[in-house]
């Protein structure tokens, strides 16, 4: 049976010796962490005595904070923690459906920055301006934008998720704001000279790794997850069914990822090396002695890093390859649909906003296309600048 709320009009008394404020008192009612209907005393404070001068204005002020609350259809907040919260109610729930990729990404998110900032405060605690503060000081404590745009999406989640089960009444972090937005650190140019210098130098099988990731676009987890089941060297394709994290294999990114991905002549000749003479085809491509996967993680800090720091190259990752891939193929006029689909993305938008990056002899091209289209090959009485200049100072 629920419990009739009653209308309340609160308490009211001065505080303080120096500098007087009115504060407000009233009960409210809340959710307790075992699920079940309650209430308590919140106290807060109104406004200084020189804000408020009678006790008129003070009730009218505390008549303000309780009009929510004896409102009809007030909904009470919990008073469950959000340490309680993530690990009784949110994890359960939400990480069975999800990547293993993900779950190690939300599971460093909270234990790293939320929970020690949020973990003993009561979910209707968590207000907007506390969010935002601690969105401002993470990007004052030296934390990348982009980090601090991951912190509040999983902060974001985790609040959407409480008031979807009605335990708060609304999503305060999604109305905060991003901090502003700093300097963004300059593109490792895209260039097919710097790519080729990078294979020639790398070790194996960091080169070869390399070669088939920019010659097909493969993300590095789709790769080290390739079986022979799924090489076919006569038709000259992969088929991507499985990508690898950190050991765990799991579905590939999107359902667009689930794709066939065909291979160039050099492609198909680091395969054939690959390839044992006898075939297992449940056998990693790419494996251990022990046919255990191999790690990016240790293959990017032994082999690959160390010869990008060799070469000049800053920046440059495992998924700056597949970047390349889709540079260099829209260099060689290869069409927006067709690098969407060799990439495996859902949409085109996100093949041309994040994964094409101009090319500098490119762009240099399309200002000299454009000076021949405006002036023509035959005007050649042009005068120089210097020239031009006086003509037009005279």
């Amino acid at each position: 049976m629920t419990r009739k709320r009653c209308f309340q009009e609160g308490s009211l008394f001065k505080r303080g010796k120096r500098k007087k404020v009115w504060v407000g008192r009233w009960w409210e009612p809340v959710i307790g962490p075992d699920g079940q209907p309650g209430q308590v005393r919140r106290s807060e404070i109104l406004g200084t005595v020189a804000e408020l001068p009678t006790n008129r204005d003070a009730r009218q002020a505390l008549s303000d904070r309780l009009r929510k609350v004896n409102s009809g259809d007030y909904r009470p907040q919990a008073a469950l923690t959000f340490r309680r919260f993530v690990e009784d109610r949110w994890k359960p729930e939400v990480f069975p459906t999800l990547k293993f990729s993900t779950k190690k990404f939300y599971d460093y998110m909270t234990h790293t920055h939320l929970i020690p900032e949020f973990g003993d405060t009561q979910l209707r605690q968590i207000t907007k301006d506390a969010a935002q503060r601690f969105l401002n000081t993470k990007m004052r404590g030296g934390l990348s934008w982009k980090t601090v745009k991951h912190i509040r999406t999983v902060f974001g989640t985790i609040i959407e998720a409480a008031y979807r089960d009605e335990i708060l009444a609304d999503n305060p972090v999604h109305k905060t704001r991003l901090p502003r937005r700093g300097p963004v650190k300059e593109q490792v140019p895209i260039e097919a000279e710097k790519v080729k210098a990078l294979l020639e130098a790398l070790p194996e099988p960091s080169r070869s790794i390399a070669l088939l990731l920019v010659s097909t676009g493969m993300r590095i987890g789709e790769l080290l997850a390739l079986r022979w089941r799924d090489v076919d060297l006569e038709a000259g394709t992969v088929r991507i069914r499985q990508t690898v994290y950190e050991g765990v294999f799991d579905d590939p990114k999107t359902k667009s990822s689930r794709r066939p991905v065909p291979l160039g002549r050099q492609g198909i000749n680091v395969l054939c090396r690959y390839k044992p003479p006898v075939v297992d085809p449940e056998a990693l491509v790419f494996a251990t002695g022990k046919g255990t996967p191999l790690s990016r993680r240790n293959l990017l800090n032994r082999q690959f890093k160390p010869t990008c720091e060799r070469l000049g190259l800053k920046g440059v990752t495992w998924h700056w390859l597949r970047h390349a891939t889709a540079t260099l193929s829209s260099s060689a006029g290869t069409t927006l649909g067709a690098v969407q689909e060799l990439l495996g993305h859902s949409s085109s938008q996100l093949t041309r906003e994040v994964y094409l990056q101009a090319v500098p002899t490119d762009v240099k091209n399309a200002v000299q296309k454009v000076e021949d289209l405006v002036i023509g090959p035959k005007w050649t009485q042009v005068p120089v600048w210097p020239e031009l200049a006086s003509t037009l100072i005279n």
